[in-house]
């Protein structure tokens, strides 16, 4: 990987995420191991929307697979959408996700925008958008002051060349100014205690997808197409998200519960190509398996299902025993981790005053918070995930079978 973008502050993520979780370890464990138990036995218990069966299509893609890569890209993304949603000329906002400056998988995977671009230009897609803006880390435009730049990080990345070279709009939302977000609430009832400040970017075109990457997450062990919203964010929304608390991980699954986004968010697409298997968003141990998968869904719940179990399947198998019994284990400390990053992000003395977030530790994926909540808004747990594999490589037979056991609802 590289370096994290360096930013004028004395530590980096990495420094400051290492040294609050070491300071916090006697505190964490006995409250959230009652949370990580709790959680479980709800699932145990939880009816079947036996009405709910969304769909997942994922394509296994060899290494070095070169130009059929993108004939399977296509034929991927087509067994997830009819696209009977995009008219001839209509526009379409790509969401990248933008963290940092660090190349894929810490951020979107480039050949993955070139084919995502490409394969909406043959479908008929008008005026294309792309972009995002950073995580505060790297860029944090205030109210009273700017520091960083989202469009310097998508050069980095290698996303900006893409972009350029294909005839896309490049968008990045603090370029418009502070005063460029709207007040906007998620439909039903939620955990967001003020209205959120939404980049006026989610008006931009007719339709959106997110194009997203299969990411560990300190705080929220994963990153990939829930989490990819927070980059609306303004940076004070931003920062009620990170004082959430207990509502943390609902509150970033919620934002996509927002009008003006559901009402636009037509596909999600994640390149696993490679995976940053342990702590990220931005750092961590990155796998690059023989056989990748690229996943899309027009369902943001299957989606996420999918590409939490290829997270793990990373982690478990293609993760040696340092990354993950070290590295790895820094997410039990994410609630003092957080903490620390708030106080260093916005130095006003919150570091007592910032509620704690609860752990989970990968067991059941359905238990993850943040799918809990979606599952506690439908009313139960899905009757199935109808996942759709494409293709078939020698190898995948021990993949699909392991996938298959991680996103059974049958508990």
């Amino acid at each position: 990987m590289d370096n994290p973008t360096k930013t004028g502050w004395p530590l980096s993520r990495r420094e400051l995420l290492k040294l609050g979780g070491l300071s916090a370890c006697s505190m964490v464990m006995p409250a959230c191991a009652h949370r990580i138990k709790t959680s479980a036995a709800e699932i145990a218990h939880m009816q079947r929307v036996e009405s709910w069966k969304p769909h997942v299509a994922s394509g296994y893609i060899q290494k070095g697979a070169g130009d059929q890569a993108y004939v399977l890209f296509k034929r991927t993304i087509e067994s997830s959408t009819d696209f009977s949603w995009l008219s001839m000329g209509d526009s379409v906002f790509i969401k990248l996700a933008l963290n940092s400056a660090n190349v894929f998988p810490a951020t979107t995977d480039p050949w993955s925008l070139y084919a995502m671009i490409r394969l909406l230009r043959e479908k008929g897609a008008g005026r294309i958008l792309v972009g995002d803006s950073s995580g505060v880390e790297s860029v944090h435009w205030h109210k009273d002051g700017k520091r960083g730049s989202s469009r310097e990080n998508c050069k980095k990345a290698g996303l900006l060349e893409v972009i350029e070279q294909n005839k896309a709009e490049a968008v990045f939302f603090e370029e418009r100014g502070y005063d460029a977000f709207l007040p906007l609430e998620p439909a039903g009832p939620h955990h967001w205690k003020e209205p959120i400040w939404i980049s006026t970017a989610v008006n931009d075109a007719d339709h959106m997808v997110y194009l997203a990457r299969v990411s560990s997450h300190v705080m929220g062990d994963i990153t990939s197409g829930m989490k990819i919203a927070v980059g609306f964010l303004r940076e004070d929304s931003r920062k009620a998200f990170h004082c959430g608390g207990d509502a943390f991980y609902s509150m970033y699954e919620e934002i996509n519960q927002i009008p003006a986004i559901t009402s636009r968010l037509r596909l999600i697409v994640s390149s696993g190509t490679k995976v940053l298997a342990t702590f990220g968003p931005d750092n961590g141990h990155v796998t690059h398996p023989d056989i990748g998968l690229v996943i899309s869904s027009e369902d943001l719940f299957a989606h996420e299902i999918l590409a939490y179990s290829w997270l793990l399947h990373n982690r478990e198998f293609a993760t040696d025993f340092w990354d993950v019994g070290f590295t790895g284990r820094l997410t039990r400390f994410r609630s003092s981790i957080n903490k620390g990053f708030v106080w260093f992000i916005w130095n006003d003395g919150s570091y007592i005053k910032t509620p704690g977030i609860p752990l989970y530790i990968p067991g059941n994926i359905y238990a993850h918070p943040s799918i809990m909540n979606v599952i506690n808004r439908k009313g139960g747990l899905p009757a199935n995930i109808q996942w759709e594999q494409v293709n078939t490589l020698k190898g995948t037979d021990e993949i699909a079978k392991y996938i298959h056991g991680r996103i059974s609802t049958k508990v």
